[in-house]
C-alpha cells in the first residue's frame, strides 16, 4: 500500500493529526506527509464519487478524513440515549457500541453528543445478565433468514430456584425486544406450537444436521403480535375492559389497538374523565404485570375470570403486608 493511501486511512479515523503526528504514526518524513496530504486535498477538489462518501477537512494545521454520516448527529444523539435508557446490554457490549455511534458524529458536534450522554454513562447500570447478546441475535437471525432449524440450551431461571437445563429443538422465525430482554420465537419440533424463550438464557445454539419435520408456512405479523404480547410473555387473544381513571394517552401509546367506548359518570380523586376501555391482547403473566401495576388507577369489568384473578392476587398480596412478622 503506498503512503498516500496509508495516511489516508489513518486520518480516516476521524481524529485530527498534525502532519508531524502523521509522520511519526507512518515512520516518515515530514515533508514525505505534506506531499501525501497534498494529493489526497487534490484528489477530492476532483474525484466527485470521494466527495460523495468522505469529507477532507482541515483545521488550522490538523487534518482529518470524516465519512459522511448515514445517519446525522440529532438521529445518532436519539438512538444512543434510547440504548442507554433500555440496559438491553452487558458493560462491554453497551460500552463498545455506545463509542462506537459516537464516533460516527462528526468532530466539530461529538463533544455536544458526549456532553450529553455523559450524565448516562455515569451510573453505569448495566443490566444483571452478563452474557452477550449482540452476537446471539445476528447468529440467531442468520438462521432465521436461512430457515435453519436449531437446537440450544436452554434454562429458564423464572419456574424456580434451583434451575433445570434443557435440550430444546425448534424453527426460529422471529426476535424481538421487550422489557430489558431480547427474546426468540420459534416452533417447536414435538408440539408444533410457537414458544418464546429469552435468548440470554441460551447457550450452544447449534444447526441441526438432521431434518426435522417442521415447516413454517404461514407469514405471521410480528408486529401486531408485539401489540398483543407483553414482557415476553405469549397468552391466549382476549378482549379486557377496564375503567381507567388516569391520563388516557398513556393507554393509547401502550395499545395502539385500544377503543374507548365511552365516559363514564363516576367520582375519580385524578383529574381526569373516568373512561371505559377495551384492550385486546394475549392474556399471559406479561398482561398481568401490567394489570397490577396499574390497579391505582384502572379496575378492570369483565372478562370477569380475569377481574377474579387480578382481586385473588390483590388480596394475597395483600395478606402478605399483614402479616404482623417481622423479618427485618
Amino acid at each position: 500500500m503506498n503512503l498516500t493511501l496509508e495516511i489516508f486511512f489513518l486520518l480516516l479515523e476521524n481524529k485530527p493529526l498534525l502532519n508531524r503526528e502523521i509522520a511519526e504514526r507512518m515512520d516518515t518524513n515530514i515533508r514525505n506527509v505534506q506531499r501525501a496530504i497534498e494529493k489526497i486535498e487534490l484528489e477530492f477538489d476532483r474525484n466527485v464519487t470521494l466527495s460523495k462518501y468522505f469529507t477532507f477537512k482541515k483545521d488550522g494545521r490538523y487534518h482529518t478524513v470524516c465519512q459522511k454520516l448515514f445517519l446525522k448527529e440529532d438521529e445518532i444523539l436519539v438512538l444512543i440515549k434510547i440504548l442507554i435508557a433500555s440496559r438491553s446490554l452487558n458493560e462491554k457490549e453497551l460500552r463498545k457500541l455506545v463509542d462506537k455511534m459516537i464516533n460516527m458524529v462528526g468532530i466539530e458536534n461529538r463533544k455536544i453528543v458526549k456532553a450529553s450522554v455523559a450524565s448516562e454513562r455515569l451510573s453505569e447500570l448495566y443490566i444483571d445478565d452478563k452474557s452477550d447478546r449482540q452476537q446471539k441475535l445476528w447468529q440467531l437471525e442468520q438462521y432465521i433468514y436461512h430457515q435453519t432449524k436449531i437446537e440450544f440450551q436452554y434454562t429458564n431461571h423464572e419456574q424456580q430456584e434451583k434451575t433445570k437445563t434443557e435440550i430444546v429443538e425448534l424453527l426460529p422465525v422471529h426476535t424481538f425486544f421487550d422489557n430489558y430482554y431480547f427474546f426468540l420465537v420459534g416452533m417447536e419440533k414435538q408440539t408444533h406450537q410457537y414458544v418464546t424463550y429469552r435468548i440470554d438464557w441460551m447457550d450452544n445454539i447449534e444447526p441441526i444436521k438432521v431434518k426435522l419435520n417442521i415447516e413454517h408456512t404461514e407469514r405471521i405479523d410480528h408486529g401486531k403480535e408485539a401489540e398483543h404480547n407483553l414482557y415476553g410473555y405469549m397468552g391466549k387473544p382476549t378482549h379486557i375492559y377496564f375503567e381507567y381513571y388516569g391520563y388516557i394517552e398513556y393507554i393509547k401509546d401502550k395499545f395502539p389497538n385500544c377503543r374507548v367506548i365511552r365516559k363514564l359518570d363516576k367520582p375519580n380523586k385524578f383529574p381526569f374523565s373516568v373512561n371505559l376501555i377495551e384492550i385486546e391482547v394475549n392474556y399471559s403473566d406479561g398482561v398481568k404485570l401490567w394489570l397490577l401495576g396499574e390497579t391505582t388507577i384502572l379496575r378492570v369489568v369483565k372478562p370477569k375470570a380475569i377481574a377474579d384473578d387480578i382481586k385473588k392476587t390483590l388480596y394475597d398480596t395483600y395478606c402478605l403486608y399483614n402479616d404482623n412478622d417481622d423479618d427485618l
